[in-house]
């Protein structure tokens, strides 16, 4: 999986096509997130219906916490899409691209939209143990720059993003890779913790 992921990531690959992987693989997915999740649906309808039926709205993952149940909405794009623009603002100092201002944007209206249409879709989908308490947002995209100015200034801007976690690919590969680490069964052995002072009261 990691060769693979590799691989697509130096091709100039659409959406689609991360979208099959991540499905194919939902615990990548998991590795976005600080808690346990477990998927919902994929191509989730999170309202925003016109009465023509058009202007539907539509998130890539529907999630889920696997405890709470407070549900999280993942959105992909492509690892080439441009995180900051290219010309500085001031020296030293790059916006966000376009893309990812509008990425963001599109994220949190799809929040929006499922927190005040829920009922509905709880009733009409039997999506009853999912709960919208605090819609975390995921917005997967773009791949890490390699001029520090230009990663400075995404890491401002994603620092500063409240409701919507922003992560690029190449992140979520070396997170595989330290999985994978982890996982080899010649890694040094972690020992346990023992207190100093505990071991002088040991009756033995």
């Amino acid at each position: 999986l990691i060769q693979r992921f590799g691989e697509m990531l130096e091709k100039k690959l659409n959406e689609s096509h991360w979208q099959k992987l991540f499905q194919q693989n939902p615990f990548i997915i998991n590795m976005a997130f600080g808690f346990p999740v477990v998927s919902i649906q994929g191509q989730a309808s999170v309202g925003g219906h016109r009465l023509s039926g058009g202007g539907g709205k539509i998130a890539d993952f529907l999630i889920k916490n696997a405890i709470s149940n407070n549900a999280a909405i993942v959105e992909i794009k492509t690892p080439t899409m441009n995180l900051t623009q290219s010309k500085a603002y001031r020296s030293g100092v790059h916006g966000p691209s376009q893309e990812l201002s509008a990425s963001v944007n599109q994220v949190l209206d799809q929040i929006y939209l499922l927190q005040k249409d829920i009922n509905t879709i709880k009733v009409n989908s039997k999506l009853y143990d999912t709960e919208t308490y605090h819609i975390q947002g995921i917005l997967i995209a773009g791949c890490t720059s390699k001029n520090s100015d230009e990663q400075k200034s995404f890491e401002y801007f994603r620092g500063n993003s409240k409701n919507v976690q922003v992560l690029t690919f190449d992140e979520l590969l070396e997170k595989l890779k330290s999985l994978h680490q982890f996982l080899l069964p010649n890694r040094p052995q972690i020992r346990p913790y023992v207190d100093d002072d505990d071991e002088d009261d040991l009756p033995f």
